[in-house]
């Protein structure tokens, strides 16, 4: 299995210029040691066709600082020998850097992995990979899983993955799945942290923004109230207890396990996520909230953001 460097990311900007206007210079980490090693393992003792993806010349963004953050792209497929499942994959591996804080940077590889880890095990152990026949058997199923940097900087790590697929059905799925860090500690940020009030006041405000888009856009369910707190979420909660509360017992189900962060973080506030079927139609794709952190006043006591902003 060979990889492909995508990107390298900095701290802080994602922009190309510094703020008074001079050039950054493009840096390329070399990508070694055992974040890439353990997950080549894993695969291949259960993939079939692990195949080659060309190494591209080209970052995809450059910023200044002293985290760093480079992508590499994989592909596979299954195996061709296998008439019962056939796919295809694609998956992308980060590799995080902090200068002189290897602890913070160990603990945020390690959470990094195991979700990838997660995402190859939930192809190789499950029977994903349906063979088509009839009308649709020019057809075959995949999944891809994406990484992208939404702020990387001396106080915030905050990054997204993207999980798209198709494997039957009337179309295929898009989830977004968010996780936030603080980055002198690598401690995953959650909204106790973040300052005594920050959830309520969350709710508070992604309930008067659908409000307004509700009024004029008409794009949620005419019962999204009550799914406003699956919009607002830090991976600290129950699923099983937020889906008893809002559909009640008997049809919320049970196992629904950990959930996972809906929000992430930018240079100037937060965004909070609706995503398929939250709030709104699958039609309606994924809605975004975007609150600056001005807006939560008190509620918000942790040092994240610049003076200014505050």
């Amino acid at each position: 299995m060979k990889k492909k460097l995508l990107a390298t990311i900095l701290t802080g900007l994602l922009l190309t210029c510094t703020a008074c206007g001079e050039e950054e210079s493009v840096l390329i980490p070399e990508v070694t040691g055992s974040p890439i090693e353990s997950i080549q393992e894993s695969m291949q003792e259960n993939v079939g066709t692990e195949t080659t993806v060309q190494q591209e010349t080209q970052t995809e963004t450059v910023a200044t600082g002293k985290v760093e953050i480079a992508t590499e792209d994989f592909e596979g497929s299954s195996d061709p020998e296998n008439a019962e499942r056939e796919y295809t994959y694609t998956y992308q591996v980060p590799t995080i850097t902090i200068e002189g804080n290897e602890e913070a940077q160990n603990k945020i590889q390690k959470d990094l992995n195991a979700y990838v880890e997660t995402f190859l095990d939930s192809i190789n152990n499950s029977d994903f990979g349906t063979v088509y026949e009839g009308e649709m058997s020019g057809m075959t199923s995949y999944e891809e899983l994406s990484f992208q940097v939404i702020r990387a900087d001396d106080k915030v790590i905050s990054v997204v993955w993207g999980n798209e697929g198709y494997n039957q059905g009337a179309h295929g799925w898009y989830i977004q799945d968010y996780r936030n860090y603080y980055t002198q500690t690598g401690e995953k940020i959650t909204f106790d942290s973040l300052g005594n009030g920050f959830r309520d006041k969350a709710l508070e405000l992604v309930t008067k923004k659908a409000a307004e888009m509700q009024a004029t856009d008409d794009c949620f369910y005419p019962d999204y109230e009550k799914s406003i707190k699956m919009v607002v979420l830090d991976g600290t909660e129950d699923m099983d207890a937020i889906y008893q509360e809002i559909y009640g017992a008997d049809i919320a189900g049970t196992g629904n396990g950990p959930a996972s962060p809906t929000f992430s973080i930018t240079e100037d506030g937060f965004v909070f996520e609706s995503g398929q079927y939250v709030l709104q139609p699958y039609a309606v794709g994924i809605i975004d909230f975007e609150i600056p952190a001005s807006d939560f006043g008190d509620a918000l006591a942790a040092d994240i953001f610049k003076q200014n902003i505050r």
